[in-house]
């Protein structure tokens, strides 16, 4: 491998001149720049990128934080932040949490350390304290997920209206023991809303509350199977589910076609996220389109913004449009 010793040694110039014409520094002559660029081809030299990087204070890297990548909702954002990213000569670093303060605190590391220019929140444990101490100082944007009264912009979906809207959509359809099955962290915004729209609906309609979310599960279909499971066995007079993703419809789905019943003529279900999973079930789930490409897009634009001009501090909320796209199973 050569060296910038090398490159300095065959075009006849000091180091720091190599150093320059890889810097594209001005403060050289155009005889001198060929020269040198010359032998930096005859002996293939590689710059030091992260040398590059420090003397430029920029590393045209962005860090991307995510629960995991098990859940195909969250491709779609990551899709977005980077087709931004790459028209805009960035690269994404993406890490996973699973939920994990320890490993969390330890990307979060490389944002104070500077060795990337700004960070996208998909998921996080952060207090509020900790991520309005942060937005004070580095470039930062939350999406999808959100601490609620934080400073820190966000891009995400009124879960609320969402499921709302679902569930008016279950109970005027004839549906009255409506079960509500949450797999994955209790305490992330979109569950705390989904939820409270969830009781609110029922409130209005002098319906009883069948499900109460206190204990956590594992994201996903077993779960969802599992949960729906000890649900029916508990409480037979149920005619509907609200899953908070469409993953954990699908396996409330198999469990009770499992007990040779119908979904939905004998139970409704509906799920959340418009995925893959809710157009292959049998039958095809009824979902709410969140534009999560489109989020991710939004998320990382605003970064660069901010990066951009790391002075300003946003405190700005955007929320964009949902749909709900009923299908087969309610």
């Amino acid at each position: 491998m050569s060296t910038i010793q090398q490159v300095a040694s065959l075009a006849r110039v000091s180091v720091a001149t190599v150093s320059r014409v890889i810097n594209q520094s001005a403060n050289v002559s155009e005889a001198t720049r060929q020269r040198v660029e010359l032998a930096i081809q005859r002996l293939n030299y590689q710059p030091n990128a992260m040398g590059t990087f420090l003397r430029k204070d920029k590393t045209n890297m962005i860090l991307v934080l995510v629960h995991s990548v098990d859940n195909p909702f969250f491709s779609m954002i990551i899709q977005g932040i980077e087709n931004i990213a790459h028209h805009n000569n960035y690269n994404v670093l993406i890490c996973t949490t699973y939920g994990d303060r320890e490993r969390e605190k330890h990307y979060v590391k490389m944002l104070r350390n500077h060795y990337v220019d700004g960070m996208i929140l998909i998921s996080n444990t952060l207090q509020l304290e900790e991520i309005n101490d942060l937005n004070q100082s580095y470039p930062i944007v939350q999406t999808i997920e959100y601490v609620p009264g934080s400073n820190a912009p966000y891009y995400s979906v009124d879960f609320y209206m969402a499921s709302f809207e679902l569930m008016e959509h279950l109970i005027a359809s004839g549906r009255r023991n409506i079960a509500y099955v949450h797999t994955g962290s209790t305490q992330i915004v979109s569950n705390i809303e989904k939820y409270r729209a969830y009781k609110d609906v029922l409130n209005k309609h002098g319906l009883p509350v069948l499900s109460e979310v206190s204990e956590e599960y594992y994201f996903g279909y077993i779960s969802g199977k599992a949960v729906a499971s000890v649900l029916l066995d508990e409480k037979p007079e149920i005619d509907a589910f609200f899953a908070t993703s469409d993953l954990t419809a699908v396996g409330i789905i198999d469990e009770i076609q499992s007990r040779n019943l119908r979904v939905p003529e004998d139970i409704s279900v509906v799920g959340f996220d418009n995925t893959i999973f809710s157009s292959v079930a049998q039958p095809a789930i009824t979902t709410v389109e969140l534009n999560t490409y489109e989020l991710g897009c939004k998320a990382m634009e605003l970064l660069l913004k901010r990066i951009e001009k790391p002075e300003t501090l946003d405190t700005t909320a955007h929320t964009l449009p949902f749909q709900v796209i009923k299908k087969e199973s309610s």
